[in-house]
């Protein structure tokens, strides 16, 4: 088991039902988690009182864990750039950057007919995009990387290429000190075959120096630090490849 769980959603996101600060920090404690991150979404500044409602929760509840209070910042959709939805993050003693949406269409792909698009031309905004995230020396963490892509392009057709901007990625995130998360409900998300060569993503990452990090992305107290998927990719790697939160926080 990994000790730690440093993506984790409360109820105030909107779509995870009973996730009370004080629910998940009693369930961490039951998990026997040493550390976790409070990261809902933040979708535009004025999401950002969100985060003092999570700490004025969390002052109420006694717990062991230690418990890290930031935010997932959407990557905003309405731009090519790779810009965050605001660049007020003094709040946020975590920050994730969380790609979710087709750049300059702004919205959220579920298939490839989501997309509205030629993969081609999506696949040029996202690289653009993607080197933009991993250039914010402010964000700490790259959410579930290629998640987006999997969801709007076919990855049979275009699975190389998204490699060969991943591998350009990592080299800007290694300079920038960016870790990329290992996300536990990505897992969920793609098919048996890509699921089995999810690893090579995270190859690309540790060759160019690239620190992993661990997150599930839980929405519910029983997703809370399952970490199957991540523990199988981690298992094609040297022991000691998963950072600690320290090492990811303290850059």
């Amino acid at each position: 088991m990994i000790p730690y769980d440093l993506h984790i959603h409360t109820e105030f996101c909107g779509h995870a039902p009973g996730m009370s600060v004080e629910v998940l920090v009693r369930r961490a404690d039951e998990l026997g988690l040493e550390t976790i991150a409070i990261t809902d979404h933040l979708y535009a500044a004025t999401g950002l009182p969100l985060l003092t409602a999570i700490r004025a929760e969390l002052s109420q509840c006694s717990h062991r864990c230690r418990v890290i209070v930031g935010a997932e910042v959407d990557v905003d959709g309405d731009f090519g750039d790779g810009r965050l939805v605001t660049d007020e993050l003094s709040a946020c003693d975590y920050v994730i950057a969380g790609f979710h949406y087709v750049p300059t269409v702004g919205n959220y792909p579920h298939s490839p007919d989501d997309c509205t698009m030629p993969p081609e031309d999506f696949l040029k905004l996202w690289r653009t995009a993607l080197l933009g995230v991993v250039s914010n020396p402010k964000i700490h963490t790259l959410a579930h990387p290629a998640r987006i892509v999997a969801a709007a392009v076919n990855l049979d057709d275009w699975f190389d290429e998204v490699l060969m901007t991943l591998a350009e990625a990592a080299k800007v995130s290694a300079k920038n000190r960016i870790a990329w998360e290992i996300n536990e409900l990505t897992g969920s998300r793609l098919s048996d075959y890509y699921r089995q060569r999810w690893h090579v993503i995270y190859k690309i990452a540790l060759d160019a120096g690239v620190k992993l990090v661990f997150g599930s992305d839980s929405h519910s107290p029983e997703a809370m630090g399952q970490s199957a998927f991540a523990e199988e990719i981690l298992s094609r790697f040297p022991p000691g490849s998963l950072s600690t939160p320290d090492e990811i926080l303290n850059r």
